[in-house]
């Protein structure tokens, strides 16, 4: 039996242990209440914590992290200083679409939004409705199919249900401040067109029954969009998310990220350094890569397309990701998440917060 046929089995597994172990756990932790309840504590040292996701609001920058930590610079990363966040779930991506206008989501499902370019957060989201978003969705599809699949998209989402807010959105990107999208494990994929006041599950427009992760969600100058996922899978919208195309690499590797070219092309690129292009989205090619160290970022830097990895280290691309060269050693540091920053530098976060580090080593 491959990997993939056999992931719903061990997903029900691992879903049904979780839940038999929340019933012995209080009402109030099952419920993930102490943290989706819990303000951020303010810290002193809040932007030398594990920070994991960055973006752009306006000039200003935003990263988020552990334990609902979220810090702002207004100088290109020099200093930081801590928002004020309703929550101390660990934080996974953001997203501005506008300099005053931000989203951001992280573990038990939760979802914050920002009306003052990231100095205060509100909830607007988290994993209790999307447990109901989802099981409502999975009982609607079972309804009009009656199919075997169905059936098993059920029992996961009522086995998930059980266990309480415990799936983390991984990430984020809103077209409009009121219309965007989130994703995250376990095949979560949810919408809103009203600043957040209503969602609805997308799970079933795309193609994807074994419940595999979605890791990343962008969208290209043309409005396409791209989710980068689990198993080499990329995910591809051309209509703002109605209908959903699944677009595969062939390769079994974890995808981080996934860009759209000039031209049409799309990047993909994660796991062990591995990196895959394509000219129409349906065949795909690797491209031989300096390094083996997972890809955890892109940037486009004047002429350079600049790819990061776990450590720090990077390689660019000067023929739109035909081919790459290194640019920066690996360093010593964990790294999780990239942005541009003026005078050919970079902002790095991960391990011991954000850092400023030039272009090439």
């Amino acid at each position: 039996m491959s990997v993939l046929k056999s992931a719903p089995l061990r997903r029900r597994t691992v879903l049904a242990q979780l839940a038999a172990a929340a019933a012995l756990l209080p009402s109030a932790a099952r419920a993930g209440r102490d943290l989706l309840d819990t303000p951020a504590l303010p810290s002193a040292k809040a932007a030398s914590a594990l920070l994991l996701g960055l973006a752009r609001a306006g000039q200003r920058v935003v990263a988020v992290g552990e334990r609902g930590i979220i810090v702002f610079s207004d100088d290109e990363g020099a200093t930081w200083r801590q928002a004020a966040v309703p929550v101390s779930v660990t934080l996974t991506a953001v997203h501005f679409p506008t300099p005053a206008v931000g989203w951001a989501v992280g573990h038990d499902g939760v979802v914050l939004h920002s009306t003052d370019g990231g100095l205060g957060w509100a909830r607007r989201f988290d994993g209790n409705a999307a447990n109901a978003l989802m099981l409502a969705e999975a009982e609607a599809h079972l309804a009009a199919s009656r199919d075997e699949a169905a059936e098993t998209a059920v029992e996961d989402a009522r086995a998930g249900a059980e266990f309480g807010p415990s799936r983390p959105l991984l990430g984020v990107w809103f077209r409009a401040p009121d219309e965007g999208f989130v994703v995250g494990s376990y095949g979560q994929i949810f919408r809103t067109r009203d600043a957040g006041r209503t969602w609805a599950s997308l799970g079933v427009a795309l193609n994807n029954p074994d419940g595999l992760h979605y890791n990343a969600i962008a969208a290209g100058s043309s409005g396409v969009l791209l989710i980068a996922g689990e198993a080499g899978r990329v995910y591809r919208s051309m209509d703002g998310g109605e209908r959903w195309e699944t677009l595969d690499t062939g390769a079994p590797s974890h995808l981080y990220g996934v860009r759209a070219l000039d031209g049409g092309g799309l990047l993909a690129f994660g796991f062990g350094g591995r990196i895959f292009r394509s000219d129409d989205g349906w065949t795909w090619r690797p491209v031989p890569t300096p390094g083996t160290r997972t890809l955890v970022g892109a940037a486009s830097v004047d002429e350079l397309l600049v790819l990061v990895d776990a450590a720090g280290g990077s390689v660019a691309s000067t023929d739109g990701g035909a081919s790459f060269r290194p640019l920066r050693p690996p360093g010593t540091t964990a790294v999780t998440a990239i942005l541009p920053a003026a005078g050919k530098k970079l902002i790095h976060v991960g391990m011991g917060g954000a850092r400023v580090v030039p272009l090439a080593g």
